[in-house]
C-alpha cells in the first residue's frame, strides 16, 4: 500500500564508544622499549580505573546493549540484568522495548513494547531532558560531549519507535501525544516530529475532531495540516543541516560508519520524507505524473516506500506496465517491509490475464515469510488472483486465513477498516463464483440435490454481504474521491470488484456519478473506464444498443493496452456477448464468445455467456467399453458447454482422444493450441475436470 520510510532501526549502524570515565593512554612506541618501568606503572592505573569502572553499574548497562540482535533471546537477559543493576537507568528498559518491537508481528507484540518504552522515555527526561534541548557544537564534541550526542540518538531512536507502534497498533491519540512529547524538546537533529505529524494527518484523513480531538472536520483540512507539516520540516532541514555538515560531520572521518549513518539519518532521510509525503499527497490529489517525479528524487535503491509507491502512482494511472516494473523492484528488506504492494500488484496479474502465475508467486514469499506482519494481506491477494484463476477452493484457503488472521498495518495508510472491506469484496465475489459453478457444472441444476443444498447458503453469503458493503461503502468519507474514481492511490479494489457492488443499486445516480467524473478527472487513460462502468450501467437498465455501442467503442481506443488489460476487454466481449444473445444478433454473438475465450479463458465458466466448441472424438474413445472412459464424457457433456458438430468453423474445435488410458483433450482456435493436456478418468469427477481445463483452470 502507501508506504513510508522510518528510521526504525537508527542504532544498527552505531559502533560502540569508549565508555565514560575509561582511560585511554597513548603510548609512542619507542617509550615501550626505553621506558618499562613508567608502562608497567601505567598498565596498573589503567587495570585499577577498569575495576573501578566495573563497580559502576551504568558502565556495565553501557557495555551489555552492543553486540547484541534486538529479535534474540540474549537481548532480553540483557535487558532484564541492566534493570537489576540499575532499575533508575533508561537503557534497560529501552533494550527491553527494543526487543519486543523487533519480534512483534501482531498487534499484541506491538502494543507490550510500548510499556517499556514509555517508562525508558520517562527515565530518560528525567535525567537527561535537559540536554535534548541542547544544540552540541563541534567545540563541545572535542571538550568530549560525543557522549550527549550518542543519548540524543538515543532519544530520537526511542521516540521514533514508540510512535511508530501507537500508529501501528490504532492509537493515534497515543501517537499525536508522542510526537507532541518529542517535538516540544526543539532538537536539532529532530526530523521525526513533522514526520510524524504530518503521516499521522495522512493515514487519519478520514476520522474527524469528533474522533480524534486533534484532527481537521474534513478530509480536505486533514490534508492540508499534512501538507503543512511537510513545509515546516522542509524548512527545519534547510536550517539545521548546515549545522550537521559543519559542526558533526566535519570532524569524523568521511565514508566511516559513524559518518555514513549520520549523513543518512538527518541529511538524506528528511530529503526522502519530503519527496516521499509530497508524492503521496499529489498522488492521492489526481497528479500522478507530478506525484512520480516526487518519488523519483528518493535517490535510495534500498528504499520499500520509493517502489511500492511509484508501483501505485502508476498503477492509478492505468500504466500497469510501469506499475508492474516498480512493484517487481521492490526490497524484501523483513517481514515488517512486506506485503505493502501486493494489493495493487495483485490487480496487475489479475487485469493482464496471469492471475494464477501471481498466486504462485505470491504464494511463494506468503510461505517464506510465515506468520508475520502482511500474512493477512498477502492471503487476501492470493483469494483474489485464485479466484480469477478459477481456484475456488485455494481461494477459500486464503480467504478463510486472512479472515482469521489479526493484521498489523505497519508503514501503511492502508487500515484495518480498508482490510475487512477488501476481505468482504473477495467474500462476496468467492460466493457469487460458486454459485456460477453449480451452474457450469450441471446444465440441468434445477435437477440436481447439490444445487438445491448449496443455494441457501452461497445466496445469504452473498447478499449479506453485499448488504454490509452497501452500507460501509454510503458511510465511508472518501468513497467519491477513491472508490468512485475507479483507480486511486488509495483504493484496493479492482474496477471489477466495484462494479459487482454498484451494480445491485441506483443506476442514475451512478450513471450521473461517472459522467461528471469523467469530464472532471484529469487522467485521460481512465475515460475508458468511465465509458465501462457507464456502458454496464446501461444494460442494467435495458438499454442494449446504446450498451452495445458504449462498450465496443472502447475497443478501438488507441491507448487501450491489449496485453495488459484484458479483464476490460474480456468483460466488454462478454457483456456484448450476452447483449447480442438476447437480441437474437448471432454473429457479433459468435464474435465475442471466441474473443472472451481467446482473451480470458478462465472467466468463461462462470460466466452467463456459455462457450461453444465443435467437437471432434476419436473412435476409440467414442466405442470405447470402459465404464470410467463413458462416466467421464456423460459428466463432460453435463456442463454447461454447447457441443456442436465437428464440422462447425465459426468456433474452436475440440478433440477428445485415449492415450494409455487417459482422456486427452486439445483446443484450436485460429490453428492455434488454446489449451491441451490429459485427465485421468478414474479421477473423482474427471468430467467436470476436463470441462474446466478447456478453460485452463486446473481443478
Amino acid at each position: 500500500g502507501r508506504w513510508h520510510d522510518s528510521k526504525g532501526t537508527l542504532l544498527r549502524a552505531r559502533r560502540c564508544p569508549v565508555p565514560a570515565g575509561a582511560p585511554y593512554i597513548r603510548i609512542p612506541e619507542s617509550d615501550m622499549t626505553r621506558r618499562t618501568p613508567i608502562l608497567l606503572t601505567l598498565l596498573l592505573l589503567i587495570a585499577g580505573a577498569d575495576l573501578l569502572a566495573q563497580d559502576d553499574p551504568r558502565s556495565v548497562i553501557d557495555t551489555l546493549r552492543y553486540g547484541v540482535e534486538y529479535r534474540s533471546a540474549e537481548a532480553f537477559r540483557r535487558a532484564k540484568r541492566a534493570q537489576q543493576l540499575d532499575s533508575t537507568y533508561y537503557v534497560g528498559y529501552q533494550l527491553e522495548g527494543f526487543h519486543y518491537f523487533a519480534r512483534a508481528e501482531e498487534q499484541s507484540g506491538l502494543a507490550r513494547a510500548t510499556v517499556p518504552m514509555e517508562k525508558a522515555a520517562d527515565l530518560f527526561e528525567r535525567e537527561f531532558g535537559a540536554l535534548l534541548r541542547q544544540r552540541i557544537t563541534r567545540e563541545d564534541l572535542f571538550r568530549g560531549a560525543g557522549e550527549d550526542l550518542f543519548r540524543q540518538f538515543d532519544y530520537l531512536d526511542l521516540m521514533t519507535r514508540l510512535i511508530n507502534c501507537y500508529i501501528s497498533i490504532e492509537q493515534p491519540e497515543r501517537a499525536y501525544a508522542t510526537i507532541q512529547r518529542l517535538k516540544r524538546h526543539g532538537m536539532a537533529l529532530d526530523f521525526e516530529s513533522y514526520h510524524w505529524l504530518a503521516w499521522l494527518f495522512f493515514r487519519s484523513r478520514i476520522y474527524t475532531n469528533e474522533q480524534y480531538g486533534f484532527l481537521e472536520d474534513t478530509i480536505e483540512g486533514n490534508l492540508d495540516r499534512a501538507l503543512s507539516y511537510i513545509d515546516s520540516l522542509e524548512a527545519k532541514h534547510r536550517r539545521d543541516a548546515p549545522y550537521i555538515e559543519r559542526d558533526i560531520l566535519s570532524i569524523v572521518i568521511p565514508n566511516s560508519p559513524f559518518a555514513n549513518y549520520v549523513q543518512a539519518a538527518f541529511l538524506d532521510a528528511p530529503r526522502h520524507v519530503v519527496a516521499n509525503t509530497r508524492g503521496i499527497l499529489y498522488g492521492y490529489n489526481f497528479n500522478p505524473t507530478l506525484a512520480a517525479r516526487y518519488f523519483q528524487k528518493m535517490d535510495n535503491d534500498d528504499s520499500v516506500a520509493k517502489f511500492v509507491n511509484l508501483g501505485y502512482t502508476y498503477h492509478s494511472d492505468i500504466d500497469f506496465r510501469k506499475a508492474e516494473e516498480y512493484f517487481r523492484q521492490v526490497p524484501d528488506n523483513d517481514t515488517k517491509s512486506r506485503g505493502g504492494h501486493w494489493q495493487g500488484f495483485s490487480t496487475v496479474y489479475v487485469y493482464k490475464g496471469a492471475p494464477l502465475e501471481g498466486a504462485l508467486t505470491l504464494r511463494e514469499k506468503r510461505d517464506a515469510h510465515g506468520f508475520t506482519i502482511g500474512y493477512g494481506w498477502d492471503n487476501l491477494c492470493l483469494a483474489r488472483m485464485y479466484l480469477y484463476a478459477g481456484q475456488l477452493d485455494e481461494s477459500e484457503r486464503s480467504l478463510k486465513k486472512a479472515e482469521e488472521f489479526n493484521e498489523v498495518h505497519y508503514n501503511s495508510s492502508f487500515r484495518e477498516d480498508q482490510y475487512r472491506f477488501m476481505a468482504r469484496v473477495i467474500r462476496m465475489q468467492e460466493s457469487d463464483y460458486r454459485m456460477r459453478a453449480q451452474r457450469f457444472e450441471n446444465r440441468n441444476r434445477w435437477l440436481t440435490l447439490d444445487w438445491w443444498t448449496s443455494l441457501p447458503e452461497l445466496s445469504w453469503t452473498k447478499y449479506s454481504t453485499l448488504y454490509q458493503l452497501a452500507n460501509e461503502l454510503a458511510l465511508n468519507r472518501e468513497r467519491d474521491i477513491v472508490y468512485y474514481h475507479i483507480f486511486h492511490t488509495e483504493n484496493i479494489i479492482s474496477f471489477d470488484e466495484l462494479w459487482q457492488i454498484l451494480r445491485h443499486y441506483n443506476g442514475d445516480f451512478f450513471q450521473e456519478t461517472f459522467r461528471r467524473l469523467q469530464e472532471s478527472d484529469p487522467r485521460g487513460n481512465l475515460r475508458r473506464y468511465y465509458t465501462y462502468m457507464q456502458g454496464r450501467l446501461l444494460q442494467e437498465d435495458g438499454d442494449d444498443e446504446a450498451a452495445y455501442d458504449r462498450l465496443t467503442a472502447i475497443l478501438r481506443d488507441d491507448r487501450l493496452d491489449h496485453q495488459y488489460e484484458k479483464l476490460l476487454i474480456a468483460r466488454i466481449h462478454e457483456v456484448c456477448g450476452i447483449i447480442a444473445d438476447d437480441n437474437g444478433w448471432t454473429p457479433q454473438r459468435i464474435f465475442h464468445q471466441n474473443e472472451m475465450y481467446r482473451v480470458y479463458p478462465e472467466l468463461m465458466p462462470f460466466s452467463e455467456l456459455p462457450m461453444a466448441f465443435a467437437l471432434q472424438v476419436a473412435p476409440e474413445l467414442r466405442d470405447s467399453d470402459d465404464p470410467h472412459l463413458a462416466a467421464t464424457l456423460d459428466q463432460f457433456r453435463d456442463c454447461r458447454i454447447d457441443l456442436l458438430d465437428p464440422d462447425n468453423r465459426d468456433y474452436p474445435t475440440l478433440s477428445l482422444s485415449v492415450e494409455e488410458g487417459r482422456i486427452r483433450y486439445e483446443v484450436r482456435q485460429a490453428r492455434e493450441v488454446a489449451a491441451q493436456g490429459f485427465v485421468d478418468p478414474t479421477a473423482p469427477d474427471a468430467g467436470k475436470r476436463l470441462a474446466y481445463r478447456l478453460f485452463r483452470v486446473m481443478r
